[in-house]
């Protein structure tokens, strides 16, 4: 009867120990930031201006007048998103690394699960002493938690490569539309995201995606996810 109830506490234990919930929650947590890359211009709303005249003007009746509707134009960000082969490359890449991490996750997990297994059976049929399953139990117990750690560290990581993606792709948009602007032609150019309406014919995206497109394969080099370079070692 002592053996069985040590046994039953055991097995308690045992299965705290088990990571398949905590691996889900990784997974998910992965799946949640490509979805969040998916709709980045859901979630940062990039709004490109370009004053008329450079420096600091005094205002005037005139320069106070509303912008003509000649003078304004907007972009749709999530189809220049979608369009663009720097975000496109980008973006692959870190669902490369996304994936690859969580099948090395995985396989871990699934190792850990089947030595706490092992050892759940190996204590009912009496083959491991209370005291050396204890040990044992231990050891797997500090193996789940350097599972959980890597797990977090994965997901901060790809974190941060969403982060330097989002600030790689505005830059390149905003300095490109600067350059498009550069004979002052809009006072305004606007993301489509942010309007309740806007005439077709204020509508530059397409001249936009191709200038970016043709610059970036004329460069015949695929963008890559800069490295963090104030990451501790």
């Amino acid at each position: 009867m002592k053996h069985k109830k040590h046994q039953k506490n055991f097995v308690i234990q045992l299965n705290l120990y088990l990571c398949a919930d905590k691996k889900q929650i990784f997974i998910k947590k992965m799946k949640k930031i490509l979805k969040t890359i998916g709709s980045i211009a859901a979630a940062a709303t990039i709004i490109f201006s370009s004053a008329c005249n450079k420096g600091t003007t005094t205002p005037t009746q005139n320069s106070a007048q509303p912008a003509a509707l000649s003078e304004i134009a907007y972009v749709n960000i999530d189809s220049l998103l979608d369009q663009y082969d720097m975000y496109n490359d980008l973006r692959t890449q870190l669902m490369a690394k996304q994936q690859k991490m969580e099948q090395e996750l995985q396989t871990k997990g699934k190792s850990l699960e089947r030595k706490a297994l092992e050892l759940q059976q190996n204590y009912e049929k009496r083959l491991v002493t209370p005291t050396r399953a204890q040990e044992i139990q231990q050891n797997l117990a500090a193996e789940q938690q350097r599972l959980l750690q890597q797990r977090d560290q994965g997901a901060m990581e790809l974190a941060d490569d969403e982060r330097r993606i989002m600030s790689m792709v505005s830059d390149s948009v905003q300095n490109y539309i600067k350059e498009y602007n550069a004979d002052n032609r809009f006072k305004l150019i606007i993301n489509k995201a942010g309007l309740l309406y806007g005439d077709k014919s204020l509508d530059i995206t397409e001249p936009i995606i191709k200038a970016l497109n043709d610059r970036y394969n004329a460069a015949g080099q695929k963008a890559t996810v800069p490295v963090d370079t104030t990451a501790k070692k």
